[in-house]
């Protein structure tokens, strides 16, 4: 084996200096690799083509005459003593990256690392000194390498710096990547065990060949480490982002929820101010002017009897109390029964029904029960207080113009003759009792009883009509 490496070892090692320019070019084009590790790669297989090339070169032209070769041969013996001072250094700089970037620190250089560097520039130094004082080797006047007794510095320094990285890396163990940890160890031992391994053996560069060889399987571990951290990254990456999604759904969800009630609450607040196809009509056409004519709807009046005297000898809290009271009581009341309350204007109640575009409804019906049930909830509201109190009912059917003015504070409101007479039945009626006009009476003859008629006088309309629903 040892004769065959003698034999065949610079073929060995031109084809090896040829994987390592392809793997320094590998590295060059590697993109998963940060510009700190880059560099330290790819100077340590630049210095391994050194390393490699200066023994072809001063096996090739040893013992050659002439001051061409002379040069060629003092150039070839420094590069080969300073490579492997090069490799340290850049093994020196892709420690200090990895180490720092698995702390996620800044980048803080290990002590030891630091001793190192000053070794290895303190041998670049005797090295160059040691071409004008030939303390490490010197030619003769053949051309032929010969030691001298200094070289065991050469030999001491290289050795001091391995020793030193080997403590680091163990004393960092923990921090570097599982799977950059053997093939940095093996770089480290490999050139100790052949340099060892070499001492009897004369005639071969084992060191040289191995340490290239440890130089091109680094950089194969160290693409598969920046590959799985990468990976790795990306997978980090990826559960952030889903946990971020899963953070904006429940917010979504939570904002949605929040908007649904804030806009259920707009919109029972609008349906207790307009009829509810108005209102799905002003959701959705703000802007648009609304308005609708009803052929056969049937109107309500009612107010109390001698309010004005009433309220006078009140105070303002009770009077705002006592009209609460039973506003509140007519609300319910007509919540229950479908009917549209329009507004209040003091002590006057205004409410509609039949607010379709059917002439055929029973509005006017559905009115005269809901008046009824007004009188019921004033004679429970006199059990209960204090204060007494009588309201005039007055209703009215026919057509009508209904719609929404204003956009700001917005009102819904209803206009015509039908409402108008509404207002006139109501103020010419009797105290706890409904009068109903001649249209009112027609749709609902034979439903419920009536006495009547009675002439009025309608303002704008001379003589009509009206009767009085028959109450228990």
């Amino acid at each position: 084996m040892i004769h065959f490496l003698i034999k065949y070892q610079k073929l060995i090692m031109i084809f090896l200096m040829g994987a390592c320019l392809l793997t320094g070019f590998l590295v060059l084009i590697t993109k998963n690799l940060c510009s700190h590790r880059k560099i330290a790669i790819f100077m340590l297989e630049i210095s391994a083509v050194l390393y490699l090339l200066a023994p072809v070169v001063f096996l090739t032209y040893e013992g050659f005459s002439g001051n061409l070769f002379k040069w060629i041969l003092r150039i070839s013996k420094f590069v080969d003593y300073l490579s492997p001072l090069l490799m340290l250094f850049s093994f020196c700089l892709y420690l200090r990256d990895l180490l720092s970037f698995e702390k996620h620190e800044s980048h803080e250089t290990p002590v030891l690392l630091i001793a190192a560097d000053i070794i290895l520039l303190i041998g670049v130094i005797l090295l160059i000194l040691s071409q004008f004082f030939g303390f490490y080797y010197y030619f003769d006047e053949f051309n032929h390498y010969q030691r001298s007794n200094g070289r065991i510095i050469a030999t001491v320094i290289p050795a001091l710096c391995l020793v030193i990285q080997i403590i680091c890396i163990f004393s960092k163990y923990k921090q570097i990547p599982k799977r950059v940890r053997l093939p940095i160890v093996l770089f480290l031992t490999i050139p100790i065990v052949t340099s060892i391994l070499q001492i009897p053996i004369h005639g071969i560069y084992l060191t040289n060949i191995s340490i290239v060889c440890m130089a091109i399987v680094l950089y194969v571990f160290i693409v598969q480490d920046s590959n799985e951290e990468i990976e790795l990254a990306h997978k980090r990456e990826m559960e952030i982002l889903e946990n971020h999604k899963k953070d904006l759904e429940i917010k979504v969800e939570e904002r949605t929820r929040e908007l649904r009630i804030a806009n259920e609450k707009a919109e029972n607040l609008l349906l207790n101010i307009l009829p509810e196809p108005i209102a799905r009509e002003l959701t959705e056409h703000p802007d648009k002017i609304i308005s609708k004519k009803y052929p056969n709807a049937t109107i309500l009046f009612t107010d109390i009897v001698g309010f004005t005297k009433m309220s006078s000898e009140m105070t303002s809290e009770e009077t705002v109390y006592m009209l609460n009271e039973i506003v509140t009581l007519f609300d319910k009341r007509a919540k229950e029964e479908g009917i549209e309350k329009i507004k209040t204007i003091g002590d006057a109640y205004m409410a509609a029904t039949g607010l379709t575009t059917k002439a055929d409804n029973n509005g006017a019906l559905k009115m005269i029960r809901f008046a009824v049930g007004l009188l019921r909830d004033v004679k429970q509201f006199n059990e209960k207080s204090s204060v007494q109190i009588q309201i005039r009912i007055g209703i009215n059917s026919g057509n009508l113009v209904a719609g929404v003015i204003g956009k700001s504070k917005f009102i819904y409101d209803v206009w015509g003759d039908t409402v108008n007479v509404a207002s006139r039945m109501e103020s010419t009626g009797k105290p706890m009792h409904i009068h109903v006009s001649e249209n009112t009476f027609l749709q609902t003859k034979g439903k419920v009883p009536f006495k009547g008629p009675y002439a009025i006088e309608v303002k704008g309309k001379g003589q009509m009509n009206g009767y009085f629903l028959l109450t228990k």
